[in-house]
């Protein structure tokens, strides 16, 4: 099967009257996953191409760039789900219409047969060549072994989202209470060994692509990827003695229920965070403790203030835990970026409050000196 001769099957059968172009952008949106804040930005695959280059591949073909750039943000479930929300008879007709191509397809495995098309086009499309069985074989034992060996550990470490750059699937599946674990595990560098620091979980479907994928770029963006995991492991590990004030959940939730009104005449002009940060190397970060700072420095001292006196909280202490965070990241010699990020963290996984509101407190800390040096309180 290729992606000529299935499009404008599916089309018939699937468009309700869109023209070529339109269907293409449907058709993606069904087959590939992307997170909410790429929605209707360059890498919204349901926005992207011109009609004349859609049309193009509906005539001749996925091109091998194209290709390449969705193979690893393929969903088969939703193709299979779309597929299966028509009603029985729209799924029979579909079926009649592939029957040359496959004898033994009717209405009920009619869009599992169209996902696995779709997926072994994109591959084949993308360069990606099947391993032979006996590769396979070998390759799929040696998964399952890493799997029961390191794959509790290696779920906690991606905290259950597949690891694949541009995919970011939850490996967990919960259905009637009962939490299920979708996921395998794959080898950075195949031709390494089988040891933690060479593994990363992904979902299946990515996992199945990159067992055929030798491309060297790839596996240097995962090494990254692994890093970057590790380095945050041994972070989280490092503060896990530390303890937060539990106020600092009532802290976060008034801040989280402010409204603009209560900002308008409690700006704050940064002082001296140019003595903390230079703008030249840790421009992401200056800006953005910058921002917050000046909308949220005096709100929040309000806040504090308040509940210290109310008893809510205990002010010096969370001044002397906050000060305690950052000298201990501080002796790892992580980057400011690192350290801001890892503190946001902690306070995210002891209060489970938004991860922003939990950057706008780490700025406040920030400008008045419990985190990085320099500067005034």
């Amino acid at each position: 099967m290729d992606f000529k001769t299935l499009f404008p099957i599916l089309k018939k059968h699937l468009s309700d009257g869109m023209n070529i172009p339109d269907f293409f952008r449907e058709l993606m949106a069904m087959v590939t996953l992307i997170d909410e804040d790429e929605w209707n930005t360059s890498k919204d695959l349901s926005q992207m191409g011109t009609d004349e280059s859609l049309k193009s591949y509906a005539k001749r073909g996925l091109t091998k760039k194209f290709a390449k750039r969705i193979v690893y943000r393929l969903s088969p479930e939703n193709i299979v789900d779309c597929i299966n929300d028509r009603n029985e008879t729209q799924r029979r007709l579909l079926a009649d219409d592939l029957l040359a191509y496959d004898g033994t397809i009717n209405a009920d495995n009619v869009a599992n047969k169209i996902s696995d098309w779709i997926v072994e086009i994109v591959r084949r499309d993308a360069g990606l060549v099947p391993q032979d069985k006996l590769t396979k074989l070998q390759q799929q034992q040696k998964a399952i072994e890493m799997k029961n060996k390191y794959g509790a550990f290696l779920l906690d470490e991606e905290e259950n989202h597949c690891a694949m750059p541009g995919c970011g699937k939850e490996l967990t599946v919960t259905k009637n209470g009962q939490i299920s674990y979708v996921y395998e595990v794959s080898l950075i560098d195949k031709r390494g060994s089988a040891n933690v620091d060479n593994m990363l979980a992904m979902c299946p479907s990515c996992h199945a692509t990159y067992l055929m994928d030798n491309s060297a770029k790839l596996k240097r963006e995962l090494k990254n990827v692994k890093k970057v995991l590790s380095t945050h492991k041994e972070s989280a590990h490092l503060l896990d003695g530390l303890p937060i004030e539990k106020g600092i959940v009532n802290v976060i939730t008034k801040i989280s229920k402010l409204k603009e009104t209560d900002l308008e005449d409690a700006s704050y002009d940064p002082k001296e965070l140019n003595q903390k940060f230079d703008p030249n190397k840790d421009l992401l970060i200056y800006n953005t403790v910058k921002w917050y700072v000046s909308l949220y420095y005096v709100k929040i001292r309000e806040i504090l203030t308040n509940l210290d006196k109310r008893n809510v909280i205990d002010y010096d202490e969370l001044q002397d835990q906050m000060h305690a965070l950052y000298k201990r990241l501080k002796k790892t010699k992580k980057t400011k970026l690192e350290i801001f990020n890892e503190i946001t963290d902690k306070i995210h996984h002891v209060s489970h409050q938004n991860n922003v509101y939990c950057q706008i407190v780490v700025a406040y800390f920030v400008q008045s000196c419990e985190v990085f040096d320099a500067g005034t309180k």
